[in-house]
């Protein structure tokens, strides 16, 4: 019997919470554990419940994503955390990653790999999407400030092929 993974999700959107529930519920080694609605039913839930990862909305009506993942964080820094969001824009992306999200979706690009991401995470993995790594990607280019000295040599390094 495969080790269970108790998942916490959130989201606003009722019809979106159960449509995930029961996506999610078909993996062997998913355990939903609870849904919740709000960000302050999240927090409660992350403390009575102990998933082992929270799948995300970034925008809740009674809270600010970002600030809810870093408290999220702060208070149960063993919780994983994967970031679902309508938002594209890099800048969301880096402060949920800065925040202490591991993962980051944008809804509209979710597909069969949704599982993956999360399987990925709860290994400690990392996973920005697509999406972020176009936007996240230059952070750690030559030339950028989260790099550091010595990188600017690393394209030459690069094989023309």
């Amino acid at each position: 019997m495969p080790m269970m993974n108790r998942i916490l999700i959130v989201d606003s959107h009722a019809l979106f919470r159960s449509t995930l529930r029961a996506y999610l519920s078909q993996e062997p080694d998913f355990q939903i554990v609870g849904v919740a609605g709000s960000m302050r039913d999240a927090i409660w839930s992350v403390g009575s419940l102990v998933p082992d990862l929270v799948l995300t909305e970034l925008t809740m009506p009674d809270a600010r994503g970002v600030e809810a993942v870093a408290g999220i964080k702060r208070h149960y820094p063993e919780v994983k955390i994967v970031v679902l969001s309508f938002h594209r824009e890099n800048e969301f992306m880096r402060r949920c990653r800065d925040a202490g999200a591991a993962g980051y979706l944008v809804k509209d690009a979710i597909h069969d790999d949704l599982c993956d991401v999360i399987r990925a995470v709860l290994r400690r993995k990392t996973y920005l999407g697509t999406d972020a790594a176009d936007g996240l990607v230059p952070d750690y280019l030559p030339g950028s400030a989260a790099l550091g000295e010595g990188y600017g040599a690393f394209p030459q390094l690069l094989s023309p092929h």
